[in-house]
């Protein structure tokens, strides 16, 4: 098509496309360095243009789509991938997805995004989302009923307490004001094409700010241009087993992609031992079996449909289904020292969980007078289901959590800036058995409305914001702002600053008033768990600088500075002035209240995140092998608090610039990842400091993969976990981990493990 170029070195060339394939004639190519190149793609969406070795900015716009740039460095003819996603998509960030290699790219949005795309995790061994993301130094999981793999695992950004962070698929609220508990541990990475990754004011800027810290967006497998079915079978260590099978491809103007998945494992805890019963005094001990079996099973379609260039609509289906054996979770040994049961096994016995996630979703575009007219109706429901004894009552709840959506979003791009008006509304209900086994409901209608935008002020300076007014029927309203600028000082070199507010909604079960017969008494008699109807949401006003380099050497260091300073959080009440040292709580009854003796949600006091992230990627000669190091600090504490308040997901007291507990403030990772022919290797190393969320010293898990190409379709791949063993056991210790400070001394917290050493052995078939 370019044969005066071809001839020429060096050649800049690529093709522009939706995320189904179909071409977008017409975008805007623009090639930066001293000097402008523009051009634009052809009816087939590429474009080529002659250029000298060197280090270039190329940018990507087209009407109705959000716009790219890339930093390339031109050595030889380049060819660049682009994929550009609408305009309702998420803004405070550049989202599409240019195909240079994505490590080496600087950040070029105004927040920090790191996406972890299929193929790095393939490559990494994770089959798991929650193994990708561990890699993450802003991520933090609270694990409510231990370390194993069958338990719950709880995602927090920059570690807000921690509290759940906004968890999306495909810009899909997965959880928001209900329980709060999206449960990752199970979500196959078979089903998903990347894991996106944005820290600070919040990604989904569509759905409203009421998020802050950051929020996870699982992108769906999508179609592919051309037509491809892979499979992969796993067998590893405690028998698992795991087969998936992917399809994808494009027929006229329709695109598919399907994904299934089955996972099985017997576990790596399974026995019987003697068991003291904290639920049956009659079990001193019993004989009971401790397991951690799972059989987990997922589904995802995803078909879209193009009218035209500027017209589609879409369909998405995602389901999760799994049976967990939480027994060898919720029991343990006995690490008290002074108790009559100590270094025997001790808990409530036997439980299993079983979670079903199901998300629906239904998009479209097309053209409405100068701009773009977006609508979405989305579904879904997150249940739970808790089979035998109960350990821990914040999480350990067997409901049915839902939402229906409906938005719509309009929006127009120009030259050199793009905005979008528009917005949602959300109904929200949860279903929950309360303490007597009785169904109770609670519910709340969201209204949002936004608009927000970004304008290209000069060729260096790009400045992003918008404003989001929210409406929850339980609470009343709210109105935020953010704002974001990005200065180009160089083809190379960028800073960014952002700073605005957000907030985080009362969980829907916090609000709810249980009847005191109800409630469960401690040893003190006071009564625990009650809900709070006057709860207000948490808001935060966040600040963040960064600064993004691209080294001559095939090199890239990102650096980020944030504080977030937290209102009105909200913590869990315990009257200890009442309880010591004379016990004005002993004796209360449901019938007769002794007032001020009950455990409840409230706000009080503030909170501060604060910290630094550095990424680096170095890519060595001759471009075989791959260096990604990563590396948090996170300095998260409580102020202003009386000493009547304690943090629910960690139930240690808050003490006034103590950093939570369960919060490591430093975390980091380092991974090299190589390949050259036939074969490939990774090797990762994450490492988590003191007050870790195992309870445990500080401590580094090590994994390595190692594949071989058979042929062009086959790869066999060797994976081995915690090669160290660092960190491991089968139980947990309850009161054996490191003690937390707190305001009379010592608090004991419980000492988990992971698994040890395992190994899995995949093959994998592409066609």
């Amino acid at each position: 098509m370019y044969p005066a170029l071809l001839a020429v070195c060096c050649l800049v060339s690529g093709r522009v496309h939706t995320s189904s394939g179909a071409p977008i004639a017409g975008a805007a190519i623009t090639i930066r360095t001293r000097a402008k190149t523009r051009t634009t793609t052809d009816a087939t969406g590429t474009f080529a243009v002659q250029a000298s070795p060197g280090d270039y900015q190329v940018s990507i716009a087209a009407q109705g789509y959000v716009a790219a740039t890339v930093d390339v460095d031109v050595k030889n003819n380049t060819n660049v991938d682009v994929t550009l996603q609408p305009l309702d998509a998420p803004t405070l960030r550049t989202i599409a997805a240019v195909a240079v290699d994505g490590r080496l790219a600087r950040i070029q949005g105004t927040i920090p995004s790191i996406t972890i795309t299929r193929a790095q995790s393939e490559q990494a061994g994770q089959e798991r989302v929650v193994d990708a993301l561990q890699t993450l130094p802003s991520v933090t999981f609270a694990r409510p009923d231990g370390g194993s793999q069958s338990s719950i695992a709880v995602a927090a950004l920059r570690g807000p307490d921690p509290s759940e962070s906004l968890v999306t698929l495909d810009g899909q609220t997965l959880n928001d004001g209900n329980t709060g508990d999206v449960d990752l541990s199970q979500l196959p990475m078979a089903a998903f094409s990347a894991v996106n990754v944005t820290e600070g004011l919040g990604p989904e800027d569509s759905n409203g700010s009421n998020t802050f810290g950051g929020a996870i967006n699982l992108i769906s497998l999508q179609p592919t241009q051309t037509n491809h079915v892979s499979f992969q079978e796993t067998g590893g260590s405690w028998g698992e087993s795991e087969l998936w099978l992917n399809a994808t491809g494009t027929q006229k103007k329709l695109g598919y992609a399907v994904a299934v998945d089955d996972h099985n494992m017997r576990g790596y805890a399974n026995q019987y031992v003697p068991l003291y019963s904290s639920t049956d005094p009659a079990c001193r001990p019993c004989t009971t079996a401790l397991g951690s079996s799972l059989a987990s099973h997922a589904a995802l379609a995803n078909f879209t449909w193009d009218f035209s260039q500027r017209a589609n609509l879409s369909a998405r289906v995602f389901a999760l289904g799994n049976i967990r054996d939480q027994s060898a979770s919720i029991d343990g040994i006995d690490g008290n020292a002074a108790s009559p049961t100590f270094g025997q096994f001790i808990g409530p016995g036997n439980q299993s969980l079983a979670q079903n996630l199901r998300a629906y979703q239904v998009r479209g575009q097309l053209p409405f007078g100068s701009g773009e007219l977006t609508g979405e109706l989305s579904t879904d429901d997150d249940a739970v289901s808790i089979s035998g004894n109960v350990s821990n009552p914040a999480y350990d709840v067997t409901h049915v959590d839902r939402r229906y959506n409906g938005a719509l979003t309009w929006q127009r791009s120009f030259d050199t800036s793009e905005y979008a008006i528009g917005g949602y509304t959300r109904y929200e209900s949860l279903a929950f058995l309360d303490p007597l086994d009785a169904l109770q409901t609670v519910g709340q209608t969201i209204n949002v409305g936004f608009i927000r935008g970004g304008i290209q002020a000069t060729k260096e300076l790009k400045f992003e914001g918008g404003v989001f007014a929210s409406r929850y029927t339980t609470f009343g309203s709210n109105l935020d702002g953010r704002l974001g600028a990005i200065y180009n000082v160089n083809p190379k070199t960028s800073l960014r600053l952002s700073f605005g507010t957000g907030f985080r909604p009362p969980l829907l079960i916090e609000r709810y008033i249980f009847p005191l017969d109800q409630l469960a008494q401690d040893q003190n008699g006071v009564f625990l768990g009650q809900g709070n109807p006057n709860e207000r949401p948490e808001h935060a006003t966040e600040y963040e600088l960064g600064f993004s380099h691209i080294f001559p050497t095939d090199a890239t260091l990102d650096v980020s500075l944030y504080r977030s300073n937290l209102r009105d959080p909200i913590e869990i009440y315990y009257p200890y002035q009442l309880t010591t040292p004379v016990n004005r709580c002993a004796g209360q009854t449901p019938s007769a209240p002794i007032p001020g003796c009950i455990s409840i949600n409230s706000n009080n006091g503030n909170a501060v995140y604060t910290g630094a992230e550095v990424r680096f990627v170095q890519r060595f000669v001759p471009e075989h092998l791959f260096l990604t190091a990563m590396y948090g600090l996170n300095v998260a504490y409580p102020k202003d608090f009386t000493a009547d308040f304690s943090n629910p997901t960690s139930g240690s007291n808050l003490v006034n610039y103590q950093q939570f507990a369960g919060i490591p403030q430093q975390q980091g990772s380092l991974q090299l990842d190589w390949a050259e022919k036939a074969w490939h290797a990774s090797a990762s190393a994450i490492f988590r400091g003191k007050n870790n969320g195992l309870g445990r010293d500080p401590f580094t898990i090590f994994n390595a993969a190692v594949g071989f190409h058979l042929n062009k379709q086959t790869d066999v791949t060797f994976i081995g976990t915690n090669l160290s063993n660092d960190a491991a056991a089968r139980y947990t210790v309850f009161g054996g981990g490191i003690p937390y400070p707190g305001l009379t001394g010592p608090i004991p917290t419980d000492l988990l493990g992971v698994e040890p050493f395992g190994f899995k052995f995949q093959v994998t078939v592409q066609q």
